[in-house]
C-alpha cells in the first residue's frame, strides 16, 4: 500500500464520526479551492444523488466553482471583528437559490500554513427568503405575509394581542390554542421576563419601524423549548406584527455544531500529532540502517569479520523494527477503514500462546528469560484468530523487551463470568503512573527503550486495544515501577 493512501485511510479513520453528519453539511476543500470531500447531508442541500455527480457538476460549472474559492475564506478569516460564520449564496443542482451559514475551520500544517478549509454548512434558505420578504414588503401586502410559515398575531402598542392567523403547519406548542390569547396582554401569554422582552420591542418597533428579533425559552415539563419571535410595524394601524417560530431543532442542531466544530478541530489536531508520532518513529530506525549501511559500504575493506558481522546483525534488528512498526500501522488503519474483516470462531488461547512461543522463543533465549504458558487448555473464546494472535504477540514480545536477563514471563487465564480473562505478566522494568496515562492515547509518543536497549512504538498497544475492543473484549493493565507489569484482556467466552 502507498503512504499516501495510508495517510488518507488514518485521516479517513480518525474524521469518520464527524464528517458523516446528517443533519449538518460538511465539505473540506483544499488550499487552491478544490472541494475533496462532501458528505451526504450536503449533497442533498444541492440536490446531488451522489459525490460522484457533485464533482462532475463542479469540473463542468464555472459559477459553481466560486463557492469555494480561498479568497472568499481567507477574506473572512483575516476579518478580526467577523461574526462566527459565513453567509453565503448558492445555486444548487437545479439553478435554485439556497442560503448557508458556513462555519469555517481551517487546517494548519506544522509550518503555520492552511493546508485545508474545513466548512460545516446549516441552510437558513427559509430563514434568508422570509426575511427579505419581510423587508420587501413591510406589511404592505398582509396577505403574503399570512402565507409565511410562522404563528402571527398583531399586537397593540400597550402589548395585547388583537388577532392571529394560524395553520396547522405552523403549531407552537405552548400556545395549542391561538385563539384564547386574543384579548390578553403579553404578560398573561408569557412568562415574566421573556413578556418584558417582547413588549420592549414592540414598542420600539412601533416607535422607530425597525424590525426587531427575539428570541427566547420556555420550560416544560423539565425540558426547554426556543422560540423566535420577529416584530414588524404595521404603519397603517400603528400596531405590531409577530411572527412566532419554535426553533428548538434549530437550536439542537446548532449546540451538534459547536460539538462538531470542536471535536472536527481536535481531529485534525490529533491527525498532526499522529503523522508526526509515525515520521519521528520511522525516521529514526532509516538514520539507524542508513548509518549502518554507510559504514559498510565505504569502511568493508577496514573491517573485520566480527565488525561486519555486528553491523550486518544491527541492520537486521532495526530492519525488523521498521517492519513490525508498518505492519503494526498497516493492520491500525485497515481496521479503522473496516478492510479487515471480524471473523469470530471458536479459538484457543492456549495454542495460540505456545505458538508464539514457539516463535519468539529465540528473542526470550537470548536474554535468558523464562517462558510459561499457563493458559488453562480448556478455556475457548469466541474471537476472530488472527485479530488474538496479534494481540498475544504484540503483549509478549513487548513483555520480553521490558524484562531483563533472568526474568520471566507467565501468560494465565481465569474464567470471569461469561468471560475469559487472558494476563501477560512479566517482573521487568514496570511503568510510571505518567507512561501507564499515556499508553493508549495516540498523539502520546510512548517509546521508552527495553532493557537490551531494543526501540519500538507505543502503537503496537493501541492496535491491541482497538483488536479486543473490536471482539467485544477490554483491554487494561497493571503496573509498578521496577516491579513488572501485567497486562489483562477479557473475551467472551465460546459456548458449544
Amino acid at each position: 500500500m502507498r503512504v499516501s493512501t495510508l495517510k488518507d485511510e488514518i485521516i479517513t479513520s480518525i474524521q469518520r464520526s464527524i464528517l458523516n453528519q446528517d443533519n449538518l453539511g460538511i465539505i473540506r476543500i483544499d488550499k487552491e479551492g478544490n472541494p475533496i470531500y462532501v458528505n451526504n447531508h450536503l449533497l442533498k442541500l444541492l440536490s446531488f444523488q451522489n459525490s460522484e455527480e457533485f464533482f462532475n457538476h463542479y469540473s463542468r460549472n464555472k459559477e459553481f466553482q466560486k463557492n469555494t474559492e480561498p479568497s472568499k475564506y481567507l477574506s473572512y478569516l483575516k476579518n478580526e471583528i467577523r461574526p462566527n460564520f459565513l453567509e453565503s449564496r448558492w445555486i444548487n443542482k437545479n439553478g435554485k437559490v439556497v442560503f448557508f451559514k458556513e462555519f469555517v475551520s481551517p487546517v494548519i500544517n506544522k509550518n503555520g500554513e492552511i493546508t485545508y478549509f474545513d466548512c460545516i454548512i446549516e441552510d437558513i434558505t427559509n430563514d434568508k427568503l422570509v426575511e427579505e420578504l419581510i423587508k420587501d414588503n413591510q406589511l404592505r401586502d398582509l396577505s403574503i405575509l399570512k402565507v409565511l410559515p410562522d404563528l402571527l398575531f398583531i399586537i397593540s402598542y400597550e402589548g395585547i394581542f388583537l388577532d392571529y392567523k394560524y395553520s396547522a403547519r405552523n403549531q407552537v406548542k405552548f400556545i395549542s390554542k391561538p385563539g384564547d390569547v386574543i384579548g390578553k396582554r403579553v404578560e398573561q401569554v408569557f412568562p415574566s421576563e421573556v413578556a418584558d422582552l417582547i413588549l420592549n420591542a414592540v414598542r420600539k418597533t412601533i416607535t422607530n419601524g425597525e424590525l426587531q428579533t427575539v428570541e427566547f425559552s420556555i420550560e416544560r415539563s423539565g425540558k426547554f423549548s426556543y422560540f423566535e419571535a420577529r416584530i414588524i410595524h404595521n404603519n397603517t394601524y400603528n400596531q405590531a406584527l409577530i411572527l412566532l417560530r419554535d426553533i428548538t431543532a434549530q437550536k439542537q442542531a446548532q449546540e451538534e455544531l459547536k460539538k462538531v466544530t470542536k471535536d472536527l478541530e481536535e481531529a485534525n489536531r490529533e491527525k498532526d500529532k499522529f503523522f508526526s508520532l509515525i515520521a519521528h518513529d520511522l525516521r529514526t530506525p532509516l538514520i539507524g540502517l542508513a548509518g549502518y549501511a554507510e559504514i559498510l559500504a565505504n569502511d568493508i575493506d577496514e573491517l573485520s569479520k566480527e565488525e561486519i558481522r555486528n553491523y550486518s546483525n544491527n541492520i537486521v534488528e532495526i530492519s525488523k523494527q521498521a517492519i513490525k512498526f508498518l505492519s503494526n500501522l498497516l493492520e491500525w488503519s485497515r481496521l479503522q477503514t473496516g478492510r479487515i474483516q471480524y471473523n469470530p470462531s471458536d479459538v484457543s488461547i492456549y495454542l495460540l500462546v505456545q505458538s508464539i512461543f514457539q516463535l519468539l522463543k529465540s528473542n526470550a533465549e537470548r536474554k535468558n528469560i523464562t517462558l510459561n504458558n499457563f493458559v488453562n487448555p480448556e478455556h475457548i473464546v469466541y474471537a476472530d484468530e488472527n485479530m488474538i494472535y496479534s494481540v498475544l504477540n504484540n503483549l509478549i514480545s513487548n513483555a520480553i523487551k521490558f524484562t531483563n536477563s533472568g526474568g520471566e514471563i507467565t501468560v494465565a487465564s481465569q474464567l470471569v463470568e461469561d468471560k475469559i480473562v487472558t494476563s501477560v505478566k512479566d517482573n521487568g522494568i514496570g511503568m510510571t503512573e505518567e507512561q501507564i496515562t499515556n499508553l493508549f492515547t495516540l498523539n502520546k509518543s510512548f517509546t521508552s527503550l527495553g532493557t537490551a536497549k531494543e526501540k519500538g512504538t507505543g502503537l503496537g498497544i493501541i492496535l491491541c486495544k482497538d483488536f479486543i475492543s473490536k471482539n467485544f473484549g477490554k483491554l487494561w493493565v497493571e503496573s509498578k515501577e521496577g516491579e513488572g507489569t501485567t497486562f489483562y484482556f477479557s473475551l467472551p467466552k465460546y459456548n458449544n
